[in-house]
C-alpha cells in the first residue's frame, strides 16, 4: 500500500484518464426516456369489421390459438374476443429466442388465409411491454392535415415525408395510420337484382377475375419455357361500369351502371381522425433500439420543419407527441440544480471540516465515481435513462457515505510529513474497509433476490440495480484511492497544537454530560420504546377478517374485528394513516397543458356518419374561437363513439373565449339525446347518459366450455335472485366498463326451408348484401394498385321489419325470413377472454346490504350450485385485487429475501450474530420519516418515491454499519458499557451527521427549484426520512447498553 501511493504520476495520469473518458462517455452515451423493455411475449391481432365477439372467437381467436400451440417454448396463452377484433398473447418461457418465434408464427399464420373469410386483412404481430411503460413506446408521432382526401394525404406523408426520412441512422420505421385501403365497391339496386333473377356473387366473381392476372397456358422456345398470362381487362372505373352482363333465362344484356354503382373508395372505416375540423393521418416514428433519443428527437424536428416549409398551403404538420420533452426538460432542470446542490454540499463540507481545500476531496470522490460508472455503462451499451439516472441518483448519498467515512478517518492527526502520512494512512486506511464494503453489499445485496423476482419486476429492477452497483463498486475503488492520494499529495497537513486546559476541561465537561445523558436515557429507555411504538403503530390493520366458520383464530378476536374501524386508527399510528391517505402508484393524468376534453359514448350499433355528425356539431361551435386553441382533435369510432380534445394556449387561460365555448359545448351536449356526452376540463363538467354500476360483488366462472359456463351463470344467477336483496346478477360483465352487448341471432326453420325448396346457404347468399357491409370477395389490380372488391346493398336495411318482411329471390323461389326463421336480439359478452384455453366469465352481483351480509348469502348460494367437470367457481376480491396476490407473494418473498441477504452480509462483516440485528432494526427509524414526508407533503407514492426510500434506507444502514463498527472497535480496546457509546458518538457521530446533512443539502434543490414529480417526491422522501432517521439514532443508539462498573 505504501508503494502504490508513492506513485503520485501513476495516480494522476489514471485519474485523468478516468475524467477523460467519463467526460466522452457522458457526451456520447445514448438518452432516451425509457430502455428497451421488452416482455417474452408476442401479441396478434385481427380485425373483422363489427363482428361478435362470440363469433371472432369461433371463426379467429380459436384457429389462432391452436397453431399457437405448435410454437416452441409456450408458457402460457391468453385470448381476448372483442367486437371486430381478436388478440392472442402468446408468452414465453425465459431466455427463448422470441424473433424466431415470431418467424414460425409468420409461417403458421399464413397458412390460415384460407380458413379464414375474406374479409379478415393481415394480422398484426407486436412485441409486448410493460404497462407502465406503454405510454412512452411511441418515439414520436405526428398529424399531417388538410382539405384533401386521405389517399392524397397518404401519398404527401409517403413520398414527402417517410421516403425522405428513412435514411436517418437511427429510425427504423414511419407508420402512417389512418389512411386505409382502397377498395372497388359495388352498391346493388336489390330489388332490380331480384327482379330479373341475378345473382350478385356471380356477377362480383366476374369483376374480380377480369382485373386479375389470369394464366392462358405456354409456349416453348428453343429449350425454354415461356407461362403466357391476361393482364386485367380494365383500366378504369367506367369501363367496369359498362360491363356487359346477361339477364338471366334471356339472350338481352345490360350493362353494370344500370343495376349498380360502381366508386373507388376508402376500405369501409370503423374509425376515422381529424385536425382542427379536417381530415389527419398519423405518423408513428418508430426509434431503433439503443439510439440515442434525444439527437434523433431534434433532426426529426428540424426536418419536418424543413419539409413543412415546402408542404402546399392547405397541408398542415402537427406535432402530437415527442416522448424526449419530459427527458429533455428533466436534464435541463438537472443542469442548474445540480451547480446549487455542488454548492450547499460544498457549504456543508466546509463548515464541518473547517478547511477550503478538504471539500473539494471529497467533492472529488463524488464527480470521479459518476465519471467512472458513466463509462462503464457506456461500454456496456447501456443508455442514459430514467431507470439508470434512478440508480445514479439513489447511489449518490452511498457516494458522498463512502467519502466522508474514509475522509474522516483519515484526515484527524493527519501528519505535516509526507512520508509519516504514508505510515498513518497505512495505519488507519484499514479501519475503514468494514463501513466502505458494509454500505456497499449490503445496497448490492438488496438486489440479490432480483434472481427470484418475476419477469416484468425484473425488467424494471434491473437497469437500476446495474447502475447502481456500478456506481457503488466505482465510489469504493475511488473512495479508497483518491482521498489517501489527495490527503498525501493535495491537502496540507494539520499542524498538531498542543491542547490547553480550557478545552481539557470542555472534553472532560462534555464526556460527563454525555454519560450522565445516556444514563438517565437508559433509565428511561420504556418510554422511549413505548413512544416509538405508538409513533410507528401496530400494523394490525393489514390482517383481514377472517371466516369466522372455517378460522382456527380464538373467538375473543371477533370483538376486535367487530370494532376495528375505531380501533385501528389509534393503535395504527403513523403506518395507518399512511397507508390510508397516501395514492400508491401513478394517478390518471392528462396532458399538463390545459384543454377540453368531451366524450361522446354512443350506443351499440350507431353507424359513422351519425357519430360524425356529433362531432362535426361541437367542431363547428368551436370554429369562432379557433384562435383559443392550439389546435384541436378529433378521434371517432365505432366502438366507442368519440373523443374531441381542444388544446387551449397559454395567453388564453385567462380571457373569455375558452370559456365561452365551453358553455356552449355543454349547451349542445344538454340538447343532444339517445348517447352518452361528458364535456369536462374548465370548471364543473357535464356528464349524462353514463349511467351507474354495480357493486363489488363479483363471482369468476373458468372452463373449457363456453356453453357450459354460461348456463352454470343462468343457473346461479336464478339461484341468487331468490332473495329480494339481489336487485340484479349481470351474467355478461367484463371489467368495470361498458356492458351494453347486444347481437341479432337469427334461427332458421329447416322443415320450412324445405318446404319452399331452399336451403342454408342458398338463404345466406340472398341476405348477404343486407348484413354484411363489408361483403369482401379478395382483392383485385387496376393500374398497377391493388384494392379490395366489396359489394353491397345501395339501400342498407334500417328496421327489423323491412329486413323481416321483404320479398326476396333465391332462384326460382320467393320467399320471406320472417316465414323462414325468426330473429332475437339478445345480450352477450362485450369481452370473451381465454387463458390456455379455458374460458373466463364474471358475474355482477347488486346486492342492497352490508358487505358482509352479502358474502355470507352468496358464499351460501354457491355452496349449493352443481359444478360440471372441469369447471371451476371463485368469489372474492374487487376489482383491484385482480391478478394482485401473484404479486404481492412476489414482493412479500423479495422483502423477505433482502432482509436475510443484508443480515448475512452484515454477520459476515462484523463477525457476529447480534450486532447485525440493530442495522437492521434501524431501518424502520427512516421509514418513520419517509412516512411522515410523504403525509406532510400529500406526495404520491410512486417511482420516485421509492427510489427515494431506498436512497434513505441505504444511508441510515451505512450509518449504522458505521456506529456499530466503532462499538466493537471499543470493545476491542476494552472499552466497555456507556464509556463506549460516549467514545462511539464522539469519534463517529460527527461523521454520521456529515454523510446525512450533504445528502439532504445536495437534494433540497430538487424541491426548492424543481419541477419534474418524480425528482421533487424522491427529493422530500430522502430528506424527511434522513433527517428523521439521524434525530431518531441521536435520541436512541445504545440505548439497550447496561453501564459497566467502571463507568
Amino acid at each position: 500500500m505504501r508503494e502504490i501511493f508513492r506513485r503520485k504520476y501513476f495516480i494522476s495520469l489514471s485519474y485523468m484518464l478516468i475524467a477523460i473518458v467519463g467526460v466522452v462517455a457522458w457526451m456520447n452515451i445514448p438518452m432516451e426516456m425509457a430502455p428497451d423493455l421488452r416482455l417474452p411475449s408476442v401479441t396478434v391481432s385481427y380485425t373483422w369489421g363489427s363482428t361478435s365477439p362470440e363469433v371472432m372467437e369461433q371463426e379467429i381467436t380459436r384457429r389462432v390459438e391452436s397453431v399457437a400451440t405448435r410454437l416452441r417454448n409456450v408458457e402460457r396463452i391468453r385470448s381476448v374476443s372483442n367486437e371486430g377484433r381478436s388478440s392472442v398473447t402468446i408468452t414465453f418461457e425465459k431466455g427463448t429466442p422470441v424473433e424466431y418465434r415470431i418467424l414460425e408464427l409468420q409461417e403458421y399464420l399464413y397458412g390460415l388465409r384460407d380458413e379464414f373469410p375474406p374479409q379478415i386483412r393481415q394480422p398484426n404481430i407486436n412485441r409486448s411491454i410493460p404497462q407502465e411503460l406503454q405510454e412512452q413506446e411511441t418515439f414520436m408521432a405526428w398529424s399531417i392535415s388538410g382539405d384533401r382526401s386521405s389517399r392524397e394525404l397518404y401519398q404527401f406523408a409517403t413520398q414527402q415525408i417517410r421516403l425522405q426520412l428513412l435514411g436517418h441512422e437511427g429510425l427504423a420505421e414511419i407508420d402512417i395510420q389512418g389512411a386505409e385501403d382502397p377498395a372497388l365497391t359495388v352498391r346493388f339496386d336489390t330489388p332490380l337484382l331480384e327482379r330479373y333473377g341475378f345473382n350478385p356473387e356471380q356477377i362480383l366473381m366476374q369483376i374480380r377475375d377480369r382485373l386479375n392476372w389470369r394464366s392462358s397456358g405456354f409456349v416453348e422456345q428453343s429449350s425454354t419455357r415461356l407461362s403466357m398470362l391476361i393482364p386485367p381487362q380494365f383500366e378504369s372505373v367506367e369501363e367496369i361500369r359498362q360491363m356487359k352482363i346477361t339477364v338471366p333465362n334471356s339472350t338481352r344484356q345490360i350493362v353494370l351502371a344500370d343495376i349498380a354503382r360502381v366508386e373507388i373508395e376508402d376500405y369501409p372505416v370503423k374509425s376515422l381522425k381529424r385536425l382542427n375540423g379536417k381530415p389527419a393521418l398519423t405518423m408513428i416514428f418508430v426509434r431503433e433500439s439503443g439510439s440515442d433519443a434525444m439527437g434523433l428527437a431534434e433532426t426529426m424536428r428540424a426536418e419536418m420543419e424543413r419539409i413543412a416549409a415546402a408542404l402546399p398551403d392547405d397541408i398542415t404538420l402537427q406535432l402530437e407527441r415527442d416522448s424526449t420533452e419530459d427527458l429533455r426538460a428533466q436534464f435541463g432542470d438537472l443542469q442548474y440544480q445540480s451547480a446549487f446542490s455542488l454548492l450547499f454540499v460544498f457549504v456543508i463540507l466546509l463548515i464541518f471540516i473547517r478547511r477550503f481545500r478538504a471539500p473539494f476531496v471529497i467533492l472529488g470522490s463524488i464527480l470521479f465515481s459518476l465519471l467512472m460508472s458513466l463509462s462503464i455503462l457506456f461500454f456496456l451499451d447501456y443508455t442514459l435513462n430514467v431507470l439508470t439516472l434512478a440508480g445514479l441518483t439513489v447511489a449518490l448519498g452511498m457516494i458522498i457515505d463512502n467519502a466522508v467515512v474514509v475522509f474522516e478517518q483519515l484526515n484527524p492527526k493527519l501528519p505535516p510529513d509526507r512520508e509519516k502520512r504514508l505510515d498513518h494512512i497505512r495505519s488507519e486506511l484499514p479501519y475503514t474497509l468494514v463501513p466502505v464494503l458494509g454500505s456497499t453489499l449490503t445496497t448490492v445485496g438488496i438486489f440479490i433476490p432480483l434472481f427470484f423476482a418475476m419477469e416484468e419486476l425484473q425488467l424494471f429492477l434491473v437497469p437500476l440495480a446495474v447502475a447502481l452497483t456500478l456506481t457503488l463498486v466505482s465510489s469504493v475503488l475511488i473512495a479508497l484511492s483518491w482521498i489517501p492520494y489527495s490527503l498525501i499529495w493535495l491537502v496540507p497537513g494539520t499542524i498538531k497544537k498542543e491542547e490547553r486546559g480550557l478545552k481539557k476541561k470542555l472534553n472532560r465537561w462534555l464526556n460527563a454530560l454525555l454519560l450522565r445523558t445516556f444514563y438517565w436515557r437508559r433509565k428511561l429507555r420504556w418510554a422511549f420504546y413505548i413512544g416509538l411504538i405508538a409513533l410507528f403503530g401496530i400494523p394490525l390493520f393489514a390482517i383481514d377478517e377472517p371466516d369466522w366458520e372455517e378460522t382456527r383464530w380464538p373467538e375473543f378476536t371477533r370483538t376486535y374485528f367487530d370494532n376495528r374501524s375505531d380501533i385501528d386508527p389509534v393503535i395504527g399510528g403513523l403506518t395507518y394513516k399512511f397507508f390510508n391517505e397516501t395514492y400508491f402508484g401513478t394517478p390518471w393524468r392528462g396532458q399538463q397543458q390545459e384543454r377540453i376534453f368531451i366524450n361522446i359514448r354512443t350506443p351499440q350499433g350507431t353507424p359513422m356518419e351519425e357519430i360524425d355528425k356529433m362531432a362535426r356539431d361541437f367542431e363547428t361551435i368551436a370554429l369562432p374561437y379557433a384562435d383559443a386553441f392550439d389546435y384541436f382533435e378529433t378521434d371517432i369510432s365505432e366502438y366507442f363513439g368519440a373523443r374531441l380534445f381542444f388544446y387551449i394556449k397559454d395567453d388564453y387561460l385567462y380571457r373569455s373565449e375558452p370559456y365561452q365555448y365551453y358553455s356552449e359545448a355543454i349547451y349542445l351536449a344538454t340538447q343532444i339525446g339517445n348517447s352518452a356526452i361528458s364535456v369536462s376540463g374548465l370548471d364543473d363538467g357535464f356528464s349524462t347518459g353514463f349511467g351507474g354500476g354495480f357493486s363489488g360483488q363479483r363471482i369468476t366462472l373458468r372452463g373449457f366450455s363456453y356453453d357450459e359456463l354460461l348456463l352454470l351463470a343462468e343457473d346461479i344467477s336464478a339461484r341468487l335472485k331468490r332473495n329480494p336483496r339481489v336487485q340484479d346478477v349481470d351474467i355478461h360483465a367484463v371489467g368495470w366498463g361498458r356492458n351494453d352487448m347486444f347481437q341479432y341471432v337469427l334461427n332458421l326453420d329447416d322443415e320450412t326451408l324445405t318446404m319452399k325448396g331452399l336451403n342454408r346457404r342458398e338463404l345466406l347468399e340472398a341476405i348477404q348484401l343486407d348484413v354484411n357491409p363489408t361483403n369482401i370477395r379478395g382483392q383485385v389490380e387496376m393500374n398497377g394498385e391493388r384494392m379490395y372488391l366489396v359489394g353491397s346493398n345501395q339501400a342498407q336495411t334500417g328496421y327489423e321489419e323491412d329486413f323481416l318482411d321483404r320479398a326476396r329471390r333465391s332462384g326460382d323461389n320467393l320467399f320471406k325470413i320472417s316465414e323462414v326463421a325468426q330473429l332475437t336480439r339478445e345480450q352477450t359478452m362485450n369481452q370473451i377472454i381465454r387463458e390456455n384455453q379455458s374460458y373466463s366469465r364474471s358475474l355482477a352481483v347488486d346486492f342492497l346490504g352490508p358487505p358482509r351480509l352479502a358474502s355470507n348469502y352468496i358464499e351460501s348460494v354457491l355452496d349449493e350450485v352443481p359444478v360440471p367437470v372441469g369447471a371451476s367457481i371463485q368469489y372474492g376480491g374487487g376489482f383491484f385485487s385482480w391478478g394482485q396476490s401473484d404479486q404481492l407473494d412476489n414482493y412479500l418473498l423479495l422483502l423477505l429475501l433482502t432482509v436475510l441477504s443484508v443480515w448475512m452480509i452484515v454477520s459476515a462483516l462484523l463477525e457476529s450474530w447480534r450486532d447485525p440485528l440493530v442495522v437492521i432494526l434501524a431501518i424502520p427509524l427512516s421509514l418513520i420519516g419517509v412516512m411522515m414526508g410523504a403525509l406532510y407533503h400529500d406526495i404520491n407514492f410512486d417511482q420516485g418515491a421509492i427510489a427515494g426510500t431506498l436512497l434513505a434506507v441505504g444511508v441510515v444502514v451505512n450509518n449504522s454499519i458505521l456506529l456499530i463498527h466503532e462499538k466493537q472497535r471499543c470493545r476491542g480496546l476494552g472499552i466497555h458499557g456507556l464509556r463506549s457509546w460516549v467514545q462511539v458518538y464522539r469519534n463517529k457521530m460527527r461523521t454520521v451527521m456529515i454523510t446525512s446533512l450533504t445528502t439532504m443539502g445536495g437534494l433540497l434543490p430538487l424541491i426548492l427549484f424543481g419541477s419534474n414529480e418524480f425528482w421533487t417526491d424522491l427529493a422530500i422522501v430522502v430528506i424527511w426520512g434522513l433527517g428523521t432517521s439521524l434525530t431518531l439514532i441521536l435520541i436512541l443508539m445504545g440505548i439497550w447498553e447496561r453501564d459497566s462498573p467502571e463507568s
